[in-house]
């Protein structure tokens, strides 16, 4: 079924929505911006909710002012481009404002007041390329790439304009591998993973090994390590933090030069724990826990009970273990909130809310120019 219509809005994984006047239903279409008029055709992609279903841009009759030619070779390919900077075709002061526009829907979604967060203020990328300090691809021994999203193939590439120069090189150096004997399948066998990071030689290239978690953008994490200081500085009276989801000790270097008297930092990772102990920083305590494990924090009670302070900095899943969360961090008084995905984070939020904490300090920041994503922080206090 074809059928002609106006983008009006992106959904919150960052879909074009149209509304067939002919049937009432609405569709996601991939590469498209608010504001696009267009002829459409819908697809056969299975949708979880029954009020809508999937479409596909057949030819774009007027464009959006805000939409923009994208940099990218590989996005113009016309049988497989590459999905990996979907946001690429809008500007990048119209990608801001639907960023903007996702927190506060996910906000409103879970039961707050949107209004109450307008002014939240949001950090933009000082670059919109060259800005990636790692990247994960794929390959079956004969071509590297990336995954296409929407048709789940890959798409072999040479390079990537918005990986820094380092990663761009380790890149280039992991294609000249192409061919080695053990990259290789079967044919129809399956692919490997290659990890890349700025922190590597060329000599480290792997398959099927995986690199310890980091921020992605080097320089929007400076400055959010800059923003957990001065967080920190705020606090009067700061005794014992307790940091979950501490990786390797992003944010744990940045406690330890507080006036915090002591720290225990947990991380599900044996490697990236052993990595921070390695650094022997002053006050920290880390430890091995797996954080979504359930009964986790009737386990840890008698460790984070007398903590005043909590800081964390979850994957995508967020807190999700909330069963007794309150009834063993008794003595919080300050949460710091670090967050890479605005729903999760709106659910945590009400869960905060509901046991009496407020919004204290909020912002909003991009790491990734031209995707969907938005990092949240937030600072927590206690009505009580």
């Amino acid at each position: 079924m074809k059928f002609s219509g106006e983008i009006t809005h992106l959904s919150q994984k960052g879909y074009g929505v149209v509304k067939n006047a002919c049937n009432g239903v609405s569709y996601f279409v991939y590469g498209t911006w608010p504001g696009d008029i267009g002829e459409f055709e819908v697809i056969d992609k299975p949708a979880h909710n029954k009020k809508f279903a999937y479409a596909r841009l057949l030819r774009l009759i007027t464009p959006s002012p805000d939409r923009q030619h994208p940099a990218c070779a590989y996005m113009h390919l016309k049988d497989n481009p590459c999905t990996g900077c979907p946001w690429m075709i809008a500007d990048y002061a119209s990608q801001l404002e639907q960023k903007r526009k996702r927190f506060l829907y996910a906000m409103k979604r879970v039961g707050f007041d949107a209004a109450d967060f307008d002014s939240v203020p949001i950090q933009p990328a000082p670059q919109l390329f060259g800005y990636r300090n790692r990247c994960q691809v794929k390959t079956d021994g004969e071509k590297l790439g990336f995954i296409n999203e929407e048709s789940g193939q890959m798409v072999a590439v040479s390079d990537c304009i918005v990986l820094n120069e380092p990663c761009r090189a380790l890149l280039k150096a992991a294609t000249q591998r192409l061919l080695d004997e053990s990259w290789c399948f079967p044919v129809g066998g399956g692919m490997h993973f290659i990890d890349l990071d700025d922190a590597m030689q060329h000599g480290d290239i792997k398959v099927d090994s995986k690199r310890p978690f980091r921020q992605g953008n080097t320089q929007q994490n400076i400055w959010m390590r800059a923003w957990l200081k001065e967080k920190l500085a705020q606090i009067s009276n700061l005794n014992k933090v307790v940091e979950l989801f501490c990786g390797s000790g992003n944010f744990t270097q940045i406690i330890a030069g507080s006036t915090c008297q002591t720290i225990l930092a947990y991380e599900v990772d044996q490697s990236a724990i052993n990595q921070l102990r390695s650094e022997q920083l002053p006050k920290v305590n880390a430890r091995v826990a797996d954080l979504f494990a359930p009964f986790i924090w009737r386990s840890l009670k008698k460790h984070v009970s007398d903590a005043d302070t909590l800081v964390l900095d979850p994957p995508r899943a967020g807190l999700k273990r909330q069963d007794g969360f309150f009834e063993s961090f008794r003595a919080l008084k300050t949460i710091i909130y670090v967050s890479c995905n605005p729903e999760t984070f709106a659910r945590d939020a009400w869960f905060f809310k509901r046991q009496g904490w407020f919004v204290d300090e909020m912002q909003l920041i991009d790491q990734f120019p031209h995707t969907p994503h938005v990092e949240v922080l937030a600072m927590f206090r206690n009505n009580g």
